[in-house]
């Protein structure tokens, strides 16, 4: 058994599930180009359509299908997100019910053009954030349309925010980047839109394994929010060096760098987000605004009467120990009397609920006081069964053994094989038969290659002409 981390109680220990079951990926980000994470380049009037492209990402909170303008929203990477494990332990607990400015909880409130711009002027970022009838948009759809949503979205940031937060400040990039995760994917992490993206973060596949994630049949890192966010983290850090912006590199993450060159180049070479806005694919043109009016909500949730909802879940801290051999959810769920979905909310990069024999072992999250109970059950959990039913079926068959001549007047040569070179044209170059070559290297057949030593014996008296 293994700990990766401390154990905290309540909103702080959940908040470290999924970094406990990992170790750093290293960085592997090479020098070759991304995949273009947008595949739509088709431009549809924004002025109309920004407020309902998220209003897909909101609406799995509450089973709605978006409003009116579901054409619109298949533009946005996270929309028709198919959400479950992430819903399982929302129960409604406010961190607050008294509101300091007076307001009832079922109260809507909004500001006139004045007041945003002078809060937009008085926040700081490292990433500069700007106040327009875009981004006034979105500040509608989170503080009003869609309230009592972006209140179970930040107090589902409880979860995952501290990890997100220590991963940026190790790569010394800006914090309020964590934000992306809520324009992505609402912090669901095993989000997947219609363009198969994944995850927290909302990684396609390509995407995924040139940023060294696992992907296969049982295992899918996109998943795993503290492996993706190592990977995401790198990505953006990779783009924001070769655009100088985060704006612009902000593009590039939820479009790919192509959309965002060619929008530059359509743009007279200008580098700067707003100018080449309208050049971008129409997603691209509300992600940024989204990404900017997310950063606002959070900086002035009580001015907006949002009282987030926190997760109730019911793990008060938890351990990781490491599985070496193939079990499913539904056998340890049993041993440990916990329910399938606990185990697949602690572990949701195990996409088939199955753990994969692996020599270096899986990291598996449990809750801590089931720490006791899977090391007392192991051994009957991991029996040697299928060990034993391997040794008593398989057939062994006797390794050849290399054969050394009787004969005092051979003297042992030892040839390289040259590229181009045959079993034949050597037997023939030695004067020996193809057999004895064979039995000589303890050889099934006349395969070669180049570089491989040949054992040869030939008469002592020729010796001297080879």
């Amino acid at each position: 058994m293994e700990t990766k981390g401390k154990y905290y109680f309540l909103s702080l220990s959940i908040a470290f599930i999924f970094l406990s079951t990992c170790t750093d990926i290293e960085q592997r980000i090479s020098s070759a180009d991304i995949e273009e994470d947008s595949t739509d380049t088709t431009q549809l009037p924004t002025q109309e359509s920004e407020l309902s492209t998220i209003d897909a990402v909101m609406a799995i909170f509450s089973n709605a299908e978006p409003e009116d303008t579901q054409s619109d929203t298949e533009k946005f990477t996270a929309a028709y997100l198919d959400s479950t494990t992430g819903k399982l332990f929302l129960h409604p607990v406010y961190t607050f019910q008294n509101n300091p400015y007076g307001f009832e909880e079922d109260e809507l409130v909004s500001y006139p053009d004045s007041v945003y711009q002078k809060r937009f002027a008085n926040m700081t970022s490292e990433i500069p954030l700007v106040y327009n009838r875009h981004v006034e948009n979105f500040i509608d759809l989170y503080a009003i349309r869609k309230k009592n949503l972006t209140e179970r979205m930040f107090g589902k940031s409880m979860l995952y925010f501290p990890y997100i937060e220590k991963v940026l400040m190790e790569e010394e990039l800006p914090h309020d980047l964590k934000y992306l995760t809520m324009v992505e994917s609402a912090l669901h992490p095993d989000a997947k839109s219609h363009m198969e993206a994944v995850g927290l973060w909302q990684i396609r596949y390509r995407t995924g394994k040139w940023l060294g994630l696992e992907i296969n049949d049982f295992l899918d890192e996109r998943m795993d929010p503290y492996q993706s966010t190592k990977a995401a983290v790198a990505y953006l850090k990779r783009l924001y060096t070769n655009y100088g912006s985060w704006p612009m590199a902000l593009a590039a993450y939820n479009s790919g760098p192509g959309n965002v060159n060619r929008a530059i180049v359509r743009a007279g070479g200008s580098r700067d987000y707003w100018k080449i806005r309208k050049y971008l694919p129409v997603e691209t043109q509300s992600y940024v605004p989204a990404f900017m009016a997310i950063i606002y909500i959070n900086r002035y949730q009580q001015e907006h009467n949002i009282r987030p909802i926190v997760p109730d879940i019911p793990f008060q801290a938890v351990d990781t120990v490491r599985i070496y051999k193939e079990i499913s959810f539904t056998k340890l769920a049993d041993a440990l009397e916990m329910s399938e979905e606990s185990l697949a909310f602690l572990n949701p990069a195990l996409t088939q609920w199955v753990i994969p024999s692996s020599r270096q072992g899986w990291p598996l999250v449990l809750p801590m006081d089931k720490m006791a109970i899977i090391e007392e059950k192991k051994p009957d959990l991991f029996s040697h069964r299928l060990q034993n039913e391997v040794a008593s079926t398989a057939q062994v068959l006797k390794k050849r053994k290399e054969i050394v001549p009787e004969a005092t007047d051979l003297k042992l040569l030892e040839h390289t094989v040259r590229r181009g070179q045959t079993m034949n044209g050597i037997a023939k170059r030695y004067g020996v038969d193809l057999s004895q070559i064979r039995d000589w290297n303890a050889m099934r057949d006349n395969t070669i290659r180049a570089g491989q030593v040949l054992k040869l014996y030939v008469p002592e008296s020729e010796f001297a002409r080879y």
